[in-house]
């Protein structure tokens, strides 16, 4: 199918057909009327030679040929409205940061904090969940995540590693590396199992020993914080808590990267950028935190 022939019009034409399913409705979001769109769609069918639509009583519904166009359709479509937008606001307006739930209580209110202060014309729309996913359905602008090199469609940068260790209450003062095999465990659970610490917890048998399993590290650290058992966090969790010690050296093998990413179609806007560099900075005012050299002031 060569569509080096169509114009940026022709889709936007097989755009709006796909989203509203209906010749009369998208001629109305065109400002152009049932019959023009009839022949434009039959004409750019016939240039493709391939059928965009089924046709039914139930409307105009997009055929597998049609998906290739519809996804360049959707990107020309939204960088159009990001650009129109932009030039509007300039480095101004709304923007989404999507995150893990683990870096609500220490990392993210003062990175939010220095971008009111830095950003004050920037509004933030924060998310926590999957990240990746939200980017890639245009749901969110920027990303801050751990992992590892992300795909094609995302660009970003690594801020820093993130060291983790295995912490008690400090009201346990007894706790050492060597008596590990002995104390009651808070783990995560079968939904992390993925993670190469919660794997190292099974291999170890310490899993057996564990009296809550949690389906995130953020319920370990809190049960950790009351003083239910002995487990294993990120730093700057950890290191920041005054109710934990750390009780190991740093468990590098498990060391991961924190990124900040965002869709490679955001770059060079002025508002993702300028956040992008403010939540940079204040990151790496935090660089010892993550990796385990110091506690948070």
């Amino acid at each position: 199918m060569n569509t080096s022939s169509l114009a940026w019009n022709d889709y936007q034409i097989i755009l709006a057909v796909a989203r509203h399913g209906s010749l009369s409705k998208a001629a109305e979001a065109l400002g152009s009327s049932h019959p023009t769109l009839f022949r434009r769609i039959r004409d750019i069918e016939a240039g493709l030679r391939a059928t965009l639509f089924e046709r039914s009583r139930q409307g105009y519904r997009p055929t597998a040929a049609a998906a290739e166009l519809l996804a360049l359709a959707e990107e020309f479509d939204q960088r159009l409205r990001d650009l129109e937008r932009d030039a509007e606001l300039g480095a101004a307006g709304r923007l989404t940061l999507t995150t893990t739930e683990v870096l609500i209580p220490r990392i993210v209110p003062p990175l939010l904090a220095r971008c009111r202060r830095e950003l004050p014309q920037v509004t933030i729309n924060l998310i926590t969940g999957e990240g990746l996913a939200k980017m890639r359905q245009r749901e969110a602008d920027i990303a801050l995540r751990s992992g590892g090199e992300p795909d094609g469609d995302l660009i970003g940068r690594v801020v820093c590693n993130i060291e983790v260790a295995i912490y008690a209450p400090v009201n346990w003062p007894g706790v050492s590396e060597e008596d590990l095999h002995e104390q009651t465990w808070i783990t995560v659970d079968e939904s992390l199992g993925h993670l190469a610490s919660s794997q190292w917890l099974q291999a170890q048998g310490l899993m057996r020993r564990a009296a809550v399993r949690c389906s995130s590290t953020l319920a370990v650290y809190r049960l950790l914080e009351e003083g239910l058992g002995v487990g294993i966090l990120p730093c700057h969790l950890g290191d920041a808590s005054a109710h934990l010690r750390r009780v190991s050296p740093l468990l590098t093998e498990f060391r991961s990267q924190l990124w900040l990413l965002t869709p490679r179609q955001l770059r060079g806007v002025p508002r993702v950028s300028a956040t992008v560099e403010c939540l940079t900075a204040g990151l790496r005012e935090m660089k010892d935190l993550f990796e385990g050299r110091r506690p948070a002031t």
